[in-house]
């Protein structure tokens, strides 16, 4: 296991980072979320990626160093990776390795099925995000038969292993019922939980049609969210992200807005996605965000290799704001919010050394 010292190095390095981008004005892919893998071992109901059902071979060990190369050489400190299901893999383990042996801030993201056989291998990640919707027959209606039970003892290991991790619940019909549950949970088990809203529309699969909030309903939830945080729940989510949906001035239906789109009197977030984070899938396109892989006319590392890339998102990019909770959250730390930079070092410390 990496030192207390790497690990708060690798921490200090983001914020540092950041400050250097906004003084010197200019942007570099400090941030990537890396899709390792297309394979997945559920079949969420509202997967983003629609990863159970598409048939992309996974990256090789030696392409996924590759572009981790190129990212380092264009400025990158701090890597989410995840699939499809990440563990699935069996090089995960290396990876990692490769990861920190870099320098990187390593957070993995996981359904949590595989966890229990597969601690040993994700040791040394920074953090841990594991998914859970809420109590078991609302998240087992989610995310499939006999997931909660899975999850709960992929929680319990990660609390016996003493692994800094967040628990984070995709916002439905069904979740919202357990919001309280979840931070009760969460305060008693001593994590953060964080939340997300649907980043794409429902399918058109009649079953599917229940799980999508109305305006009122995701608006009611967040204001629920900054009560529950008032009280002193340990909601991961940033309060001025849950005000920004709250204050959305349109329909929560049309959840981007492009520059030309923004109101001139609107007080949004200002969006740092495709400026200092990017998202690469697993079939090697790099977007600005996970929410445009399919409207995005992106390029292929592969082909063109992360620098090219990125700097076609640099010039094509228009998307300006959303209210997306976990990309408002990135993009009020990447926009220097000294309030988000302290939350986050409270967040961050407290993380290092509950693994003493």
């Amino acid at each position: 296991m990496f030192s207390k010292y790497k690990q708060l190095t690798a921490r200090l390095r983001l914020p540092y980072e950041i400050l250097k981008c906004k003084v010197l004005n200019v942007y570099k892919p400090l941030v990537v979320l890396l899709y390792t893998n297309d394979r997945c071992n559920l079949a969420c109901k509202y997967c983003v990626g629609n990863w159970s059902a598409r048939k992309i071979d996974d990256f090789t060990t030696d392409e996924l160093k590759k572009i981790i190369d190129e990212c380092k050489s264009l400025g990158t400190v701090h890597f989410t990776i995840h699939g499809g299901e990440i563990l699935l893999r069996n090089d995960t383990k290396e990876i990692i390795d490769y990861l920190k042996d870099s320098g990187m801030y390593v957070n993995l993201v996981t359904n949590g099925i595989l966890l229990p056989e597969k601690i040993d291998d994700v040791m040394d990640v920074d953090s841990l995000c594991i998914s859970l919707d809420g109590r078991e027959e609302n998240n087992d209606y989610n995310r499939g038969k006999g997931t909660y039970k899975a999850v709960m003892a992929a929680i319990k290991i990660a609390r016996e292993r003493k692994l800094k991790f967040v628990v984070h619940a995709t916002l439905t019909k069904r979740s919202i019922e357990d919001v309280e549950y979840l931070c009760e949970q969460a305060k008693e088990m001593n994590y953060y939980q964080q939340f997300s809203l649907l980043l794409k529309p429902l399918t058109a699969r009649q079953e599917d049609q229940d799980l999508g909030l109305t305006d009122e309903e995701a608006r009611d939830t967040m204001r629920k969210l900054i009560e529950l945080k008032d009280k002193g729940y340990p909601i991961f989510t940033f309060y001025p992200t849950l005000r920004n949906v709250i204050n959305w001035p349109f329909n929560l239906s049309k959840s981007r807005l492009n520059r030309d789109e923004i109101p001139a009197n609107a007080d949004l977030i200002n969006c740092y996605y495709g400026k200092l984070k990017i998202s690469i899938d697993a079939d090697g396109f790099a977007y600005p965000c996970s929410s445009l892989n399919n409207s995005f006319d992106a390029l292929n590392v592969k082909e063109v290799g992360v620098r090219k890339a990125f700097d076609h998102i640099i010039k094509t990019n228009n998307c300006e704001a959303c209210y997306y909770l976990t990309q408002n959250d990135w993009s009020l730390l990447l926009g220097g919010s000294m309030n988000q930079f302290i939350n986050q070092a409270y967040i961050q410390a407290k993380g290092v050394f509950k693994r003493s």
